[in-house]
């Protein structure tokens, strides 16, 4: 009890400082445009808690994915396996990674078959114009699976498409080397000309990876004595676009095809001698006409096939799963009276054939309202969607947004209802291997949906021309939790495979449990004397507590404490980034494959570049976990040790302006 005491005078006496602060604000306010409840507002006047990470801001960072980029960013909690893109689950104010929905282009990438695969966003860095994080819960505009928030990726080909008002070539890539036979290509070519406008990119990363001394081998003699945790992604996508003054299409395709190590990324067995390859194909498109009557009307489709083949020891046939994903969204936005309205229907199909979770098809659809008023300084924005499906009825998902500015303080603060359905593997793992053994994750088909109510207030403080600051307080309750919990088979009525009086990790719904924290938020930038300075840094406190009598697998598996950002200075074509985060969770361990989570860990990387004079050509080098950290955000998935890459970037860029 004074602990949580503690905590939360520190809380009140952050925000009291802010208030103080805000009262020598000097500067405006933050003008950009955002899509956080399909509406686009400025995002001093959405009433969420937005970080917008711009194209110059990416290329500024020693990343190469967009996981990677998320370690950077404050409220988000990023449990990887391994470096450079291979697999990270993603979760956002201490919520489960399958409670964050990912868009591209307002069309949904979460996978139906697990979501350890929301992070394979299909888009290179080359291709991406800049990336929304929204948050808190915004199901009500984007429907299920957006409980912690949202990660919106906005591509080059659609924004110029919908904003740019210039006649834009370019030519932008990145080829990099490094240690363990590490070759890195990123290289895109996007044009927008008066009516037509395309893009294309690609992406791939190898590398043999780092080699281990195989516990397996000590511990019992099985596999090899040294392992690797090898990768090889790659991904292809193009776009093209084309707009009227009236009308505007876009169409987008691509491949994402992932082979990797995949050794304890899933279990710490002593038989796991994991490979894994993932392929995924997809295209998306959108019609947008714009009436005689200020109104929009737009129609948005994508369509997703991803094949899993996973091998967990080479005595044993691989698990394959191949699934579909159809998703269309038909809106309308228009003004009545000085009230937005943006209304629609969408309808998600989903489709699984698997050697071991068998052959199952579910289909949502839902209705949809969204609207934003001003109201002199106060900004409202409201939201209801009624989401239907076979397994979880009819529910209804009520949010509301408020923002109020006084001078250069924006006062804000939310309440909404989210909810998700259990994926595939939720409901069917295992479900057609017979006399399944005991420990293993076992599927229940008759899970309900998950729900949260959550609410959060809190305050953006433009101090001055240099300095932002903000904080924000959320709290959330959960109920009907999915997670895996020990469970022995007499307990267990609806799977015939199970042997007797065993124990298994049976996905369940948790009763509840109930998450709060705070997000603080520093950003600062300043031109010189002698150079350009920015600088961001954030503190994420979170807490979780379910029933004491419930020992789960992923609820909970979040930072404590997370102190992240980064510093980039530049100066005569010199650039220095320096970033990383300090860590601390609960510890866990299994001695016997080496696995251990630790109490606390720090990670720090940084990036040294140089720019030729006149030329749109700079060199760098990249030098990941420079303190050498030996650490694990998923128990037994080994982290890379310090790792040292250099390379060659350019960017080409062609303008015209309209006259």
């Amino acid at each position: 009890m004074p602990r949580k005491s503690n905590n939360m005078r520190q809380l009140i006496l952050t925000c009291t400082t802010l208030f103080t602060l805000s009262l020598f604000a000097q500067t405006n306010l933050d003008s950009v445009t955002v899509s956080a409840t399909r509406l686009a507002v400025k995002k001093y006047e959405s009433g969420k808690n937005i970080t917008v990470l711009s194209q110059q801001e990416i290329q500024q960072l020693p990343v190469t994915t967009v996981d990677e980029l998320l370690q950077y960013v404050g409220g988000i909690n990023v449990n990887s396996r391994g470096g450079f893109g291979v697999q990270a689950d993603i979760g956002m104010r201490g919520s489960t990674f399958s409670q964050v929905l990912i868009l591209v282009d307002n069309q949904r990438i979460n996978d139906p078959l697990t979501a350890h695969f929301n992070s394979n966003v299909p888009i290179p860095l080359s291709e991406i114009h800049h990336i929304e994080i929204v948050r808190g819960s915004a199901a009500a505009s984007y429907g299920a699976d957006a409980v912690g928030g949202i990660i919106h990726v906005k591509t080059k080909a659609y924004e110029g498409m919908m904003n740019s008002t210039e006649q834009t070539s370019e030519i932008n890539g990145n080829v990099a080397f490094g240690q363990h036979n590490l070759t890195m290509t990123d290289i895109g070519v996007y044009q927008q000309r008066k009516k037509l406008g395309y893009s294309a990119a690609m992406k791939s990363s190898q590398s043999i990876g780092e080699q281990f001394v195989n516990p397996n081998f000590i511990q019992k003699g099985l596999g090899d004595s040294l392992y690797n945790n090898y990768f090889d992604l790659k991904t292809y996508t193009g776009a093209i676009t084309y707009r009227t003054k009236r009308l505007k299409m876009y169409a987008r395709g691509g491949v994402d095809y992932r082979d990797f190590g995949a050794k304890y990324f899933y279990t710490a067995s002593a038989y796991d001698e994991s490979i894994e390859r993932v392929n995924a194909y997809w295209t998306q498109a959108a019609f947008i006409f714009d009436g005689d009557d200020e109104s929009r009307t737009e129609l948005n489709v994508s369509y997703r096939n991803n094949s899993d083949s996973f091998a967990f020891n080479p005595a044993f046939a691989a698990n394959v799963h191949t699934t579909q994903r159809v998703n269309a969204t038909l809106s309308q936005q228009r003004k009545v009276g000085n009230i937005d309205l943006n209304y629609g229907f969408q309808s998600d199909w989903q489709d699984i054939v698997s050697t071991d979770r068998g052959d199952h098809k579910l289909n949502s659809n839902s209705l949809f309202v969204v609207a934003h008023k001003n109201v002199n300084k106060l900004s409202l924005n409201g939201g209801l969607r009624v989401e239907q499906s076979e397994k979880i009825g009819v529910q209804l998902v009520p949010q509301i947004n408020a923002a109020y500015i006084h001078q250069n303080l924006v006062f804000r603060s939310s309440l909404g209802r989210s909810i998700r359905q259990a994926d595939f593997t939720e409901r069917f793992v295992s479900y057609k291997i017979a006399n399944l053994g005991g420990g293993r994750n076992a599927g229940n088909p008759d899970l309900e949906a998950e729900s949260a109510y959550t609410f959060d207030i809190g305050v953006d403080a433009y101090l001055n021309k240099h300095l932002q600051i903000s904080n924000t307080v959320f709290a959330r309750q959960s109920s009907n939790l999915i997670d895996y919990t020990l469970t022995n088979s007499l307990e267990i009525n609806n799977l015939p495979n199970l042997r007797d009086s065993t124990n298994y990790l049976y996905a369940n719904n948790i009763s509840e449990a109930f998450t709060w924290g705070n997000e603080l938020g520093v950003k600062y930038t300043s031109d010189l004397a002698h150079g350009k300075l920015n600088a961001v840094l954030n503190y994420t406190f979170i807490q979780t507590t379910t029933p004491d009598s419930v020992v789960s697998k992923y609820i909970a598996n979040h930072p404590l404490h997370n102190i992240n950002g980064n510093l980039n200075y530049s100066i005569h074509g010199f650039g220095i980034n320096i970033g990383g985060a300090f860590i601390t969770r609960n510890e866990e361990a299994v001695e016997a494959i080496n696995a251990e989570i630790k109490n606390q860990y720090a990670v720090l990387n940084a990036k040294v570049s140089y720019t030729l004079k006149d030329f749109p050509v700079s060199v760098y080098v990249d030098v990941r976990n420079i303190l050498d950290t030996q650490y694990q955000e998923i128990l037994g998935a080994r982290m890379p040790s310090r790792w040292i890459l250099g390379g060659i970037r350019w960017n080409f860029n062609y303008f015209q302006m309209k006259l």
